[in-house]
């Protein structure tokens, strides 16, 4: 697992991997175990269950599950150049679709399979992870990815299209990182889901028109969502919040760089669709207009919107 941040410690400890990581952030791993918790996960892996290692274990391994951030993947591209052996198949776990193309793009040789994470992972100290939503790990359905499939995971042969899927739920990312709010605060509030209706609404308009093949991957139907995510509070909260299985305290990785002042990964996400739609019979002003607040909350600008002030940016 190279990339063992919260996504590559909670899936490689399940799939047993080598865990490839910063230094400081193994460190109490190494020492006290890791802690796991959430949606129904409660267990502590001793320091000696888990297996790290350094970037040479590259050279000797029969798959790389490479779980960076986009915004690190042109280092982990280098690492593997230098260490891995030339046959060596790659498992991108990274969100978006983008990684995927350019990690083909530079092992054009080499067999390049998806992966999706459809969860949150979040610390809640040096040694402990917790697990703030639900899902399962879906990876790319191929005979040297058969040892991976249990209960965490599970292997699938239309990843394209679930990378899609995935891609409309990650698109609430900025507008969560906007917010300044909890994600489950934030869906609370009709006027925060009318903002990711839109936006959703937007991006399967501009599927539609490029002819994008998507699935669901999330528990509720998007197009469908569109329409829910309308319902009145007391109604949304009661019947369809609890679906989500959203823990109180969770936020969205973006948030979370937004907060830390790390880049973020806006241009793999809602930069994706803007990228489909630019074409004359298509548009997507919306998710430009993200992209926009977010590279100029990265370089210092408004880093806290209202909901209204938000949809008021967006034109709705």
């Amino acid at each position: 697992m190279l990339g063992a941040g919260a996504i590559g410690l909670w899936v490689g400890a399940d799939w047993g991997a080598a865990l490839i990581g910063r230094a400081e952030r193994l460190a109490p791993l190494r020492a006290d175990g890791l802690r796991l918790s959430g949606d129904g996960v409660e267990r502590h892996l001793p320091a000696d269950a888990l297996t790290f290692a350094g970037p040479e274990a590259l050279g000797d391994c029969d798959l790389i599950a490479l779980a960076v951030k986009a915004t690190s993947l042109e280092g982990a591209i280098a690492e593997i150049h230098a260490q891995a052996q030339p046959e060596t198949p790659i498992l991108c776990l990274l969100n978006g679709l983008a990684p995927v193309r350019d990690l083909k793009a530079a092992f054009p040789a080499r067999e390049v399979l998806a992966g999706m994470v459809p969860f949150n992972v979040v610390w809640r100290g040096p040694a402990h992870l917790h697990r703030s939503s639900a899902g399962v790990v879906a990876v790319e359905d191929t005979a040297v990815t058969q040892g991976l499939a249990g209960r965490e995971t599970i292997l699938r042969s239309d990843m394209v299209p679930l990378q899609y899927g995935k891609l409309l739920l990650n698109l609430i990312n900025p507008i969560n990182a906007l917010s300044g709010l909890g994600l489950r605060e934030m869906l609370s509030h009709r006027a925060w889901r009318r903002i990711y209706a839109a936006v959703l609404d937007e991006a399967m308009g501009v599927y539609d028109a490029a002819n994008v093949p998507w699935i669901r991957a999330g528990p509720i139907p998007p197009r469908l969502a569109v329409r829910l995510l309308a319902l009145p509070d007391a109604v949304f909260t009661r019947t369809l919040l609890p679906l989500q299985k959203i823990d109180p305290n969770s936020i969205t990785s973006m948030a979370a760089d937004l907060e830390t002042g790390r880049p973020t990964e806006i241009d793999i996400l809602n930069g994706e669709i803007v990228a489909l739609a630019d074409a004359p019979d298509r548009a997507a002003p919306r998710n430009a207009t993200l992209v926009r607040l977010i590279h100029a909350a990265e370089a210092g600008g408004r880093r806290v919107w209202t909901a209204k002030d938000l949809g008021r940016e967006l034109g709705l």
